[in-house]
């Protein structure tokens, strides 16, 4: 019994401690020092390091009464169809789809047999009417001297006179033929006039082509536009609704952009108008042929809801921090407060529906610090 009682109090004294080791140990979890170790704290330092944040997008459907949307695709803003000056059999192509050529570069080649056969032809004709002025010069010169001796008359000499004018003529005449088939064997051979960008192909080796048939599209500059089709009871709309561009590759993306043109000509099939669009900002990443959303949204829409914790002080002017999300930087854009809400606030400023920007610890950024993306909503 002795050796039970001993038992049963070494246990409880054993549950005891234990209790009082946890209540100790939370205790010290609860209210003791947390400090972030030293080794950390560099990187919550701000100037050049790297930060974790929360972050808020503006919504792409923010206004979405006086908003209205349209697909279309990435087009480059300047393109010319090539083709030879000359008609013949395509020899040989010396370019691929999406290469970048100098001006100079050669891009066609054409068969150039015939027009080897015309040059020679030329410069048989230019040896052939040089010895005919040849021949009508001496033939003048002579008969002037004996017209002064009166052994000729004057109606023999205008003879002679004219057949020299006629040859000269025909000297002239085979001079430009032969230039004109220098010029065409030239043709032969399709340059680029410009740098470029090869956007299209339509000829190919073997292929006869006709005078200014088009064999290649060449992308001159790299300035891009989004181009969509606009029906006939939208065209007064957009040209009053200030455009924003969206891609389907990235669709949390977005490119202000501003109208460059309507087409005064409706398309005879589709019954629509193209308009084209400018990008306003850095294109880069962008490539021939995506497909792009041009969101179209009234102008006098342009107080924006966005979460208290978003906005802050810099260097006395009220800003907000926009991530650029390529890069991880941060931009202070200033802004107008509005209105003042439970949770939101009304700014008006040069934000755009797809923004994203900082809504948490705006209070640590400055331009110098990269940022990362924790959590958006």
């Amino acid at each position: 019994m002795r050796f039970h009682r001993k038992r049963i109090f070494s246990i409880a004294l054993g549950v005891m401690v234990s209790g009082m080791g946890a209540a100790f140990a939370y205790h010290n979890f609860s209210h003791g020092d947390h400090r972030v170790p030293t080794k950390f704290i560099h990187e919550l330092d701000q100037n050049g390091t790297e930060l974790v944040v929360r972050a808020y997008r503006i919504p792409f459907d923010l206004h979405s009464d006086s908003r209205i949307s349209f697909t279309g695709s990435v087009q480059p803003r300047y393109q010319t169809p090539v083709g030879f000056r000359v008609a013949g059999k395509i020899a040989q192509r010396h370019v691929e789809l999406g290469d970048c050529v100098k001006q100079g570069d050669l891009l066609f080649t054409l068969d150039p047999t015939d027009y080897d056969l015309n040059l020679r032809v030329a410069e048989s004709d230019l040896i052939s009417a040089r010895s005919t002025l040849t021949q009508a010069a001496a033939e003048e010169k002579r008969l002037a001297q004996l017209r002064n001796s009166g052994a000729v008359s004057l109606s023999e000499y205008d003879l002679s006179l004219a057949a020299r004018d006629v040859a000269q003529a025909r000297l002239d005449s085979a001079m430009k033929r032969l230039e004109l088939a220098k010029n065409q064997r030239e043709y032969c051979e399709l340059r680029a006039d410009f740098d470029g960008l090869i956007t299209a192909i339509q000829g190919e080796s073997g292929q006869v082509v006709n005078i200014g048939q088009t064999v290649v599209q060449l992308m001159q500059g790299k300035e891009l536009e989004a181009v969509i089709s606009i029906p006939e009871n939208r065209l007064a709309m957009v040209r009053d609704l200030k455009p924003t561009i969206s891609f389907w590759s990235n669709p949390n993306a977005s490119v202000a952009a501003k109208l460059r043109e309507v087409s005064p000509i409706a398309d005879p099939i589709s019954r629509t108008y193209d308009a084209k669009f400018t990008f306003l900002d850095d294109a880069s990443h962008l490539s021939i042929g995506m497909t792009a959303t041009v969101h179209l949204v009234a102008p006098n829409q342009s107080e924006i809801p966005i979460p208290v914790s978003a906005v802050a002080n810099n260097l006395d002017e009220t800003v907000v921090w926009r991530i650029d999300e390529n890069r991880g930087s941060v931009q202070a854009i200033p802004v107008e407060v509005v209105q003042m809400r439970n949770e939101t606030v009304m700014v008006r400023g040069p934000l755009q529906p797809g923004d994203l920007l900082v809504s948490a610890g705006v209070q640590r950024i400055d331009e110098k610090v990269s940022v990362r993306v924790w959590n958006s909503n």
